[in-house]
């Protein structure tokens, strides 16, 4: 379905109104505000792409006859593909590479022969082949028919666009020395999003991407866009539901909705978006303090940001506020228990990262009380959300800095002022960067979830030195932890050389007049 309303008469979410209800007309005016912010960033086509007839199918030899013998099933269906396609029989036994997109996908054998073709149907199970877009596991399809028909639809030109866009500013990942995190590349069932580990580069394949945002709601760092509806537009949107209760799904479940005729209780007011994946716990947590009602979520299952959301109201409210409606048989009694929420109408003015944003309503609902940890959520089969906090030796710090040069969010940062390091745990995506860059090994990560208390939300100190005054002029340059550090290290190298070791002890300006001579050695 076309994130735009392709037919400019009623916006998404009408369907799903009952007409006969008072405030029919009300309610239609909102979706319809909510349209045009939704139409306002649409997305031109950009990109085309020829999908020609070549069509190759997979398969794998028959173990119980002769080598190479193609099994019966494969024959039958490459008989009934060639009245449309150009098929090519490839044995996955045979082949030593497979790459490509969609469109222009090529097979190497290990004789060294080469085969193009546009599209690929799979009658053996490659779970990381059927990530390609244009790549059709047989399994899939209730019969030959349907698979041929989803084939021929692809023929002809096919136009992408560039729907995520990406700043590598503060990506966790790129050109980092270790990886740690990649979590948008984890959660592509696609090849939209790719991770290079030997460059620490993500690659980014528009045409294998299927818009599904789930690399967008993952990633701690705000380094992912979704272009078709930017959180700019999304909070344009969220700010329309001011006090009214959220029946929350995706277009395409909208779409399915529309063709069962469903209509809504009337207290329940729809917000269609293009998908919920592309959701974090800070868009969640905006509309829970919005529309000051619990939010209910048409789909299979919660994601790790909604089930995250519902811990930490659990702890403060004692209840959920996030509640999933599978059915619509069941909406009616899910409905019916949907709490309150205290509303904050918050904006992030500044466009700070969404860890700060979602700070800033948590500290709101927290004020001076302790109501304990919320729990961070690691589910099968989708990205964890991770919150949590370190620990430093302050002992055995000597306050190189490492950590504040490793920590791109400034969670952790060193005052100059008093020679000391700080912590805001509120602000750390525990990444565990800093871990492995202090090379005193002092610093202990743990990733439990949000402590919901005010001084979570506060920097504190975590170690402290005094400062190193230079031997020449008496300016604080260093500490004295590090200072010793290095005079232990290179003290026995230089111990001849006075002018050396008294350079350890210098500022960088009297570091020079001490080597050239120029200054009262």
């Amino acid at each position: 379905m076309q994130i735009a309303n392709a037919s400019n008469s009623l916006p998404f979410g009408n369907l799903l109104l009952d007409k006969n209800t008072s405030d029919y007309n009300a309610k239609l005016t909102l979706l319809n505000s909510v349209q045009e912010i939704v139409d306002d960033f649409v997305l031109e086509v950009k990109h085309h792409r020829n999908i020609d007839s070549r069509l190759a199918v997979v398969y794998a030899s028959d173990d119980s006859q002769e080598n190479g013998v193609i099994p019966q099933s494969v024959q039958e269906f490459a008989e009934l593909a060639q009245d449309f396609f150009e098929v090519s029989l490839l044995d996955i036994a045979l082949l030593e590479n497979f790459s490509g997109s969609f469109g222009a996908f090529n097979a190497r054998f290990h004789n060294g022969n080469v085969i193009e073709f546009s599209q690929v149907v799979m009658f053996v199970y490659e779970e990381e082949l059927l990530r390609f877009k244009g790549v059709y596991n047989v399994a899939d399809f209730q019969n030959a028919n349907g698979l041929l028909e989803a084939l021929r639809e692809n023929l002809g030109e096919y136009g992408y666009k560039d729907i995520i866009s990406y700043k590598e500013d503060y990506c966790q990942y790129h050109h980092r020395r270790e990886k740690h995190c990649a979590k948008c590349a984890e959660v592509c069932p696609t090849f939209g999003v790719g991770s290079n580990d030997s460059l620490m580069e993500l690659a980014f394949s528009m045409v294998d991407c299927i818009n599904c945002g789930a690399c967008v709601g993952v990633c701690p760092t705000n380094c992912l866009e979704y272009e078709e509806l930017p959180k700019e537009g999304l909070e344009e949107i969220i700010e329309l539901y001011k006090e009214q209760k959220i029946f929350l799904c995706a277009f395409s479940d909208y779409e399915k909705l529309s063709t069962k005729n469903v209509t809504l209780p009337e207290f329940l007011m729809p917000m269609v978006l293009p998908n919920l994946l592309m959701l974090n716990e800070n868009d969640l947590l905006t509309m829970l303090q919005t529309s000051g009602n619990g939010i209910l979520v048409y789909g299979e299952s919660l994601s790790s940001s909604m089930e995250f959301l519902n811990n930490i109201t659990q702890q403060i409210y004692k209840k959920d506020s996030i509640f999933l409606v599978k059915t619509i048989e069941s909406l009616m009694e899910i409905a019916q228990e949907l709490p309150s929420v205290e509303s904050y109408l918050y904006k992030n003015r500044y466009n700070k990262p969404f860890r700060e944003s979602f700070a800033q309503r948590l500290q709101y609902m927290i004020k001076d009380n302790d109501f304990g940890l919320a729990s961070s959520v690691v589910k099968e089969n989708s990205a964890p959300v991770f919150y949590g906090d370190i620990k430093v030796d302050a002992s055995k710090c000597t306050l190189c800095l490492s950590c504040v040069g490793a920590c791109n969010v400034n969670a952790i940062f060193a005052r100059s002022d008093d020679f000391s390091l700080r912590f805001n745990a509120s602000l750390c995506t525990t990444c565990g960067y800093c871990v492995t860059s202090c090379p005193e090994n002092v610093i202990e990560l743990s990733r439990e979830g949000i402590a919901l208390n005010a001084g979570y939300f506060k920097s504190r100190e975590v170690a402290k030195d005094m400062p190193f005054l230079c031997v020449e002029c008496g300016k604080a340059f260093s500490t004295q932890k590090s200072i010793e550090k290095v005079m232990g290290m290179l003290s026995p190298a230089f111990s001849s050389d006075f002018k050396k070791i008294k350079t350890i002890q210098c500022c960088p300006d009297c570091k020079v007049k001490v080597m050239f001579g120029d200054a009262n050695a």
